[in-house]
């Protein structure tokens, strides 16, 4: 049985990607650019940073970071839409820290924005040890990321699942010898679902791994 869950973020536990496609669009009209489908951008959003704006823009990553800057602080300054909160996340969180599973968070995205969508969606008070972007040199799915989460919590690899959409996500668990959970309603990049100890369509889905909790979320 799992002691640890680690959760992803974007495309995880908030749909993030209407609103990194309006910010990134405003960019591109700035440059005199048509818009793009977001379903452009859902690719990038497990990698981020200047890979994704360059992407966007159509500019080699050497040029990205200004726009980066500026992609960043509007979004830092837009209040985050508790309508992107995935159905029953928080009742599913809630449940899981109630029953005494240690929960961590482990994300690319930079730690302001990460603070910022934490608590304004209220998501911040489940998580015992969070690991965002720019914490550390590395970035997932490189183990440093997810290793420094379970030492926060003092938990082994061979007591945690990863729940994520990506095979960022995917490979992140692979490097550190944890199980991977595919939350299926995400940006899935190429997940191997062959790999994967659990897919999930619904967060209360994870309630199939711990029989000993009797309380199910309500969906919401």
């Amino acid at each position: 049985m799992y002691s640890t869950i680690v959760y992803d973020l974007d495309g995880t536990l908030v749909d993030s990607a209407a609103t990194v496609a309006a910010l990134l669009n405003d960019l591109r009209a700035e440059r005199a650019l048509p818009p793009l489908d977001k379903s452009f951008y859902t690719p990038w959003l497990s990698i981020g940073g200047k890979a994704m704006v360059a992407a966007a823009l159509a500019i080699p990553e050497a040029e990205a970071q200004t726009w980066l800057d500026i992609f960043r602080a509007r979004y830092l300054a837009l209040p985050t839409d508790k309508a992107t909160i995935y159905p029953s996340a928080h009742d599913t969180l809630a449940a899981l820290q109630a029953a005494g599973i240690r929960l961590a968070l482990c994300t690319n995205k930079p730690r302001p924005l990460t603070d910022k969508i934490l608590a304004e969606t209220g998501l911040g008070e489940y998580f015992s040890a969070i690991c965002a972007g720019l914490d550390l040199p590395t970035s997932k799915p490189h183990p440093d990321n997810l290793n420094t989460c379970l030492e926060k919590l003092d938990s082994h690899p061979s007591e945690c699942i990863v729940i994520g959409d990506s095979r960022v996500d995917q490979a992140l668990a692979e490097a550190c010898g944890a199980s991977f959970g595919f939350f299926r309603c995400g940006y899935d990049d190429g997940v191997l679902p062959e790999a994967c100890s659990l897919t999930l369509h619904h967060h209360s889905e994870i309630f199939n791994l711990f029989s000993s909790i009797d309380k199910r979320p309500s969906h919401e």
